[in-house]
């Protein structure tokens, strides 16, 4: 037999918030002292959900309140809302302001130096009415803030795919074995990473793309890497190599601005996987706002012209 029908379930915000700090606090006191309203209200509001939806969200035991499968999604979903909610908030602060756009954009350290930073000034100077909010972070974490709707664009290597996003080329770089001047590597045109392994490694936090991708690298080659110092930062890594602490891998571009600095050689790796490309990262073009559209435009209008669309 058919259920009885019955009208779909309605979300009101109040709801959204409430539940998703059940679920982060892990029990229906401490979400209700959180959001400072009593514990049989926040208790309502759970069960009026349950039933709206006509299934459980969350299961109470010994460690307290955990969410169910339908629950885990229903949390992921309360806080998109959320999330646009806040969006919508802030983008109508912004437009008071005389504001015409707003874009939030995430990128790795290898995509400003790879020339990205010039394509955000120009961007901002034809678009002075558009206000980028740019932040810096590892490759991995800028894919999960495109995934979950906490920014509009990214910028980052393309180094492991990701079937929810789509990855529109926008530079190409080569990874390089940086060493101190003197190294057997240095008459070298080109290293296998298999041999770059025999020595210490100085390398990118764990967070990093990099860092993963050589890691899965050295394993692939079946050799053990000693990592003796993690820093965040290209500039670091080759301070630390200028400084006798090992030697490491980094873009290829750097070359000049480092070599000027410091006694280093550069010398390209040989395997075909140390040949990377920086993308743009987003979900969906076509759901953007019309800002975001704008500098993914712009932004595809500069890229290599063997990239460019």
């Amino acid at each position: 037999m058919k259920r009885d029908a019955k009208p779909p379930a309605r979300l009101d915000i109040t709801s959204a918030r409430m539940f998703v700090a059940i679920i982060e606090e892990g029990s229906i006191a401490k979400a209700a002292l959180r959001e400072n309203i009593v514990s049989s209200a926040i208790s309502k509001r759970l069960a009026d959900l349950e039933s709206q939806f006509r299934v459980p969200l969350v299961q109470r035991g010994r460690r307290g309140v955990e969410p169910t499968p339908a629950g885990e999604a229903f949390a992921h979903h309360a806080r998109m809302v959320l999330q646009a909610v806040e969006r919508l908030q802030a983008e109508m602060a912004q437009y008071i302001d005389g504001v015409l756009g707003y874009v939030r954009v995430r990128t790795s350290s290898s995509s400003l130096f790879s020339g990205l930073s010039l394509d955000i000034e120009s961007f901002s100077r034809i678009h002075d009415r558009v206000r980028l909010e740019l932040e810096e972070d590892d490759t991995p974490m800028i894919v999960r803030h495109i995934v979950e709707g906490r920014a509009d664009v990214g910028i980052g290597p393309r180094i492991f795919p990701n079937e929810q996003l789509q990855f529109l080329p926008y530079r190409r770089y080569e990874l390089a074995v940086v060493v101190p001047e003197g190294h057997p590597f240095t008459p070298r045109e080109s290293v296998p990473y298999s041999e770059v392994l025999e020595y210490d490694q100085v390398e990118l936090t764990r967070s990093s793309a990099l860092a993963q991708l050589l890691e899965y690298s050295a394993k692939q080659a079946a050799r053990e890497k000693k990592t003796r110092i993690r820093v965040r930062g290209f500039d670091s890594v080759c301070m630390m190599i200028a400084s006798g602490m090992g030697i490491g891998i980094v873009p290829m571009f750097l070359q000049d601005a480092q070599i000027a600095r410091r006694r280093l050689v550069f010398i390209p790796l040989a395997d075909e996987w140390s040949r990377l490309e920086i993308c743009i990262m987003i979900r969906d073009y076509a759901l953007l706002p019309a800002s975001a559209q704008a500098f993914v435009d712009h932004l595809r209008a500069r890229a290599m012209p063997e990239l460019a669309p």
